[in-house]
């Protein structure tokens, strides 16, 4: 009865990761993700962790916008879990594109990038853009303020921590409160291979990011070809997808899908491609709001 019990359930395990729907752990109870910390994640991230830091400063209104190139901008879209929902936590699987390369030096694309509310201390990010190859990075927001951890996304990397979900490869990321009176905040990638979690980063202390809500978007550093009067980036990625698919809430204890109400679009619900400079662009929501694809 064991042994037929043992084979249900790797059965149902299996079944989960084909569908892109790895079981809920409070915590990571397997392995560690290889990647780079410490001066050596800073190096591998380069300027494009000075550009993400840079955001975030002007979004908390702590820094003054930069000069940038000409004709370029910075524009993101995607739900924004709020601090009223009282989450301690989120579970999100994200797209990745792994060969996707930038021709524009100055261009990065971070998508989806995503942290959740009430002051996390990690923000986990899938980076494309600089020279530095695809990456994600687990951003640390209560020690040393960038990037903690860098993993390339790499051939280990898709074979232990991806699996195909709506046609393109993607990895599941959870990140929650493990306790509230130091704030200590986990990530966590599902790895397919174990099917359990393996630890990504943790951390505790003050949220120095200073921003109440959480956010799962789509966000970019995009230049404009006077030739073309597109975005570069809009060339690069021609035909690649962007995408988001169910997002949770870890709210009284209890997993619950984001909504329009506890986790609303911004900064609207109806994207123009022409502000992102990419008129092919295709903004789709196909589960409010647990789910959300870009395509370029």
């Amino acid at each position: 009865m064991r042994k037929l019990f043992a084979l249900l359930t790797s059965a149902l395990t299996a079944a989960a990761v084909v569908a892109g729907s790895p079981p809920v752990s409070a915590a990571p109870d397997s392995g560690v993700v290889p990647g780079l910390t410490g001066a050596a994640a800073k190096a591998a991230a380069g300027a494009s962790a000075d550009k993400f830091l840079q955001l975030r400063r002007e979004k908390a209104g702590h820094a003054v916008k930069p000069r940038t190139p000409a004709q370029q901008r910075h524009t993101f879209w995607g739900p924004e879990p709020q601090l009223s929902s009282g989450a301690d936590g989120i579970l999100v699987t994200h797209s990745v594109v792994p060969g996707l390369q930038l021709s524009n030096s100055a261009d990065v694309v971070y998508a989806p990038t995503v942290k959740p509310t009430g002051h996390s201390c990690i923000e986990v990010v899938t980076a494309y853009g600089l020279g530095q190859g695809a990456q994600v990075w687990a951003w640390d927001w209560c020690g040393t303020i960038g990037p903690a951890k860098v993993v390339q996304l790499d051939s280990s990397f898709l074979s232990n921590y991806t699996s195909t979900v709506d046609g393109h490869p993607a990895f599941t990321v959870q990140e929650v409160q493990t306790d509230a009176g130091s704030n200590s905040w986990t990530a966590s990638l599902y790895n397919v291979k174990t099917g359990k979690w393996d630890d990504l980063f943790s951390q505790s202390g003050n949220d120095q990011s200073t921003l109440n809500e959480g956010w799962d978007i789509f966000e970019l550093y995009s230049t404009v070809d006077p030739s073309t009067g597109q975005a570069y980036y809009c060339s690069d990625a021609k035909g690649q997808v962007f995408e988001s698919s169910k997002l949770q809430l870890r709210i009284g204890g209890q997993w619950t899908p984001a909504t329009q109400s506890n986790s609303p679009l911004q900064p609207t619900s109806n994207p123009r491609p022409s502000d992102y400079s990419c008129s092919s662009l295709r903004f789709e929501v196909p589960t409010p709001n647990s789910n959300w694809r870009v395509t370029v």
